[in-house]
């Protein structure tokens, strides 16, 4: 039998195989749906629809056989174990402090991975993007506190995140009903099964990451406290820098998972005694990665989504986005408007809407270019010049290669492959007609943030940018399938307060949704509806007068608060439910794995409160760099790196130094927060001075709270009497919570969170106060 020890490492098991067997039991109860639905089976599909039902009750079998007896686990366990203590222990030193810059950067190449590979699958995980992210945290930060007193059993890793892969990609390939409703769920009386696949997903990522923060753990401690949070820090960058370059190239995730897996087989497992487990899993693993689930469709993993190239019924390319309708390819030109259908003219008719305002535009702005439709318009319309705006650079090469009126091979368009509020801010000229496509992303525009890619162009401030860029007359024509009303109201507010604004016009143009709307603005004049010509016969309804009502002022999207998407300031009915279920089962998976039976030691708060605030600032950094530099994918990466480098720069102060300069750093950290909460409150005021300039305050206000953070964090655990994967555990577990709070920004506003980190941080500061001075050499 294990001794007590072990006891961490059972639970994981058990728990890891909890929510296994519900997410099999969810798969069989779709699949017994699905099968009751059909009007008669044959043979084959009754056999095949027997199974998937029995999936759920074989893996609770499974379970209660297996996973709930003690014996065969601990013995599993044990050998595992008592293998890789053996071969640690033979390891050299140096071996040992060079592993920790790899492990590291496996933990967070782990991390980014799982949450880019689950928002892929099903739209549900970019909703609640950062839920996956709190996941990894908690494993981690629960393996780095048993480290020490836990036998490592990094051979689990491989055969926990195989099966994984497996159920997840039978709940998506395999059910269709299931996918829908993990589509859409969250809007129908589906909500219990979409908390129930989160709920599950979370436990069973801690488990994965649990063992890898336990190795992290005991690596640590191979080296003094501040030179292994060097390497630490190196291997997080590296991590990084290592799917920064997947996404670069648009590699798939049988790609990313085999750099993820191929590490821990290479260089984590090379002569334990479960080799051959990992070998098998790694294996499995892959094939089920690159098994052609849809043959007939061409995935492209851009460096935002999963884009799935199809065909339409007349053979002109469909775009799906994680398996959602996203975007169509129409064929207008000239020599096809006598074989039109009558859909197609409505949709001519629709594209062509905002040239009644405009007729022969010599300068065209598209925001949203996409495949290629609008460009191919305004090229028809008489346009001289088109600047073609569009964030995804996979679409635009899937709209150069595959649009049959190729409007991106003419000269007189200009692709700029860029964040719209980027693009407008450093634009040098003036346009006669700016045109915003039906953008609706479903893309977080990063792991640590609930803002989507599209969230900033649709502030007070986005849309003012663009309008001076209006020459006088010019048009400003926004398009949008408006879940409800109350995004309208938004719209239609911000573009009639727009100085020099004639009254706007709203009507429903009805493409690809009854509820889409344009709305239509000329700078020096008001905008009416055409009274004669295609658009007076076709169905259009002018809606303006309903959208001209008054709208609370505190709901209209800005810079701070960019939500356009909420129908108010609020906490957000199902993000709490939500939040509710993943605070509970961490507790649960606390109280399995690393337990309370111990009190807590006040020492270690400091760095619990750290990580709160470190998550937060972090956070409005990352967006508020996107903000400034453009929300692009790469734009995020380097805000990341930057955050990272500030944060080693921080250490290496104080290992070169010696001194622990926690009283001078929290004076700076709370004066850099104050700072940074006046630019964040007051942008105006400070736009100041060429482009360069400005870049580069807002890059230092953004990341100096972080370098002092980080000199507090170092100083912190140079202290000989700190136990660094302890430290660690409790830092992570508080960047957890603080993930929780970011939260707080859906009512707040981003600006926010810079007095709630101030808070943390006087916590951190509270707990850090000793008797002896806060300014003397470390050891």
């Amino acid at each position: 039998m294990m001794t007590t020890a072990d006891n961490a490492n059972r639970s994981v098991v058990h728990l890891f195989s909890i929510a296994i067997s519900g997410l099999l039991s969810l798969y069989s109860m779709i699949a017994g749906y699905s099968l009751l639905a059909l009007d008669h089976w044959t043979i084959t599909e009754l056999a095949v629809g027997l199974l998937r039902i029995a999936a759920g009750p074989l893996a609770v079998l499974a379970l209660l056989r297996w996973g709930w007896n003690s014996d065969p686990v601990d013995r599993t366990l044990t050998r595992m174990g008592t293998a890789f203590e053996a071969y640690f222990a033979n390891s050299s030193t140096k071996s040992k402090i060079r592993s920790i810059v790899l492990v590291t950067m496996l933990s967070l190449l782990l991390e980014l991975v799982l949450i880019r590979w689950l928002a892929s699958v099903f739209p549900v995980y970019s909703f609640y993007k950062n839920f996956t992210m709190l996941a990894c945290f908690l494993g981690l930060g629960a393996g780095y506190a048993v480290a020490q007193r836990e036998r490592c059993a990094p051979a689990l890793v491989l055969p926990m995140l195989t099966l994984f892969v497996v159920v997840i990609t039978l709940l998506r390939y395999d059910t269709g009903n299931l996918y829908l409703v993990f589509s859409i769920g969250w809007l129908s009386s589906f909500d219990f099964l979409v908390y129930y696949l989160l709920g599950a997903s979370f436990i069973v990522c801690a488990c994965i990451c649990y063992p890898v923060g336990q190795l992290c753990g005991k690596l640590l401690h191979s080296s003094n406290s501040l030179n292994a949070y060097s390497l630490n820090l190196i291997g997080s960058a590296l991590g990084v820098a290592a799917l920064f370059l997947m996404s670069l190239y648009w590699l798939p995730p049988v790609v990313w998972f085999a750099v993820t897996g191929g590490m821990i087989l290479l260089f984590v497992l090379p002569r334990d005694a479960f080799l051959q487990i990992g070998t098998a899993s790694f294996c499995v693993l892959l094939t089920i990665l690159a098994w052609p689930v849809q043959p007939e469709t061409q995935r492209i993993y851009s460096p935002y989504q999963l884009l799935e190239r199809t065909a339409k019924p007349d053979g002109l390319m469909q775009i799906l986005s994680g398996g959602s309708y996203y975007q169509k390819v129409y064929n207008f030109s000239e020599n096809r408007r006598g074989v039109e259908s009558d859909t197609d003219r409505y949709v001519r008719t629709y594209y062509e809407f905002p040239y009644n305002f405009k007729k022969a535009p010599e300068r065209v702005a598209i925001v949203g270019a996409g495949s290629g439709n609008d460009v191919a318009t305004a090229l028809r319309m008489g346009a001289a010049h088109v600047d073609a705006i569009e964030i995804d650079p996979a679409i635009a090469f899937l709209g150069t290669k595959y649009h049959p009126e190729r409007p991106y091979d003419d000269s007189r368009v200009n692709l700029s492959i860029n964040d719209a509020r980027n693009f407008f801010r450093t634009a040098d000229q003036q346009y006669d007609l700016i045109v915003y496509g039906v953008l609706d992303s479903h893309t977080a525009l990063s792991h640590a943030s609930n803002l989507r890619v599209d969230s900033y162009v649709y502030t007070r401030e986005g849309l003012t940018e663009a309008f001076r860029l209006l020459k006088p007359d010019g048009v400003l024509a926004v398009s949008f399938t408006l879940v409800n009303d109350a995004l309208g109201f938004k719209l239609s507010k911000i573009l009639r307060e727009q100085p020099g604004a004639g009254k706007p016009l709203a009507v429903r143009v009805l493409y690809d949704s009854a509820r889409t709307t344009a709305f239509i603005v000329r700078k020096g004049g008001d905008v009416t509806m055409p009274k004669t010509g295609p658009v007076a016969s076709i169905g259009f309804t002018d809606v303006s007068d309903y959208f001209a009502q008054a709208y609370p002022e505190s709901s209209v999207p800005t810079d701070d608060w960019p939500f356009f998407y909420m129908v108010e300031r609020a906490y957000p009915i199902t993000y709490m439910i939500a939040l509710g279920i993943i605070l509970l089962l961490s507790y649960i998976f606390v109280r399995q794995t690393v337990g309370f039976s111990d009190p807590i030691d006040r020492s270690y708060l400091p760095f619990f409160f750290l990580g709160s605030g470190f998550m937060l600032v972090e956070t409005k950094a990352v967006t508020e760099l996107g903000l400034h530099l453009g929300g692009t994918w790469f734009v995020i990466a380097a805000a990341i790196m930057l955050v990272l480098v500030m944060a080693y720069l921080a250490n290496l102060l104080v290992t070169r130094t010696g001194l622990r300069l926690v009283g001078p750093a929290y004076l700076g950290l709370f004066v850099s927060l104050l700072v940074g909460y006046g630019l964040a409150t007051s942008h105006e005021h400070w736009m100041f001075g060429p482009p360069q300039l400005q870049l580069a305050v807002n890059c230092l206000v953004l990341t100096i709270p972080l370098f002092f953070s980080g000199i507090v964090f170092s100083s912190l655990i140079g202290n000989p009497e700190i136990n660094i994967s302890t430290a660690f555990a409790y830092n992570l577990m508080g960047a957890l919570f603080g993930g929780v709070m970011e939260y707080n920004s859906m009512y707040f506003g981003f600006a926010f969170l810079y007095l709630l980190a101030m808070g943390f941080y006087f916590l951190a500061f509270g707990f850090s106060l000793k008797p002896r001075s806060l300014l003397q050499p470390a050891e």
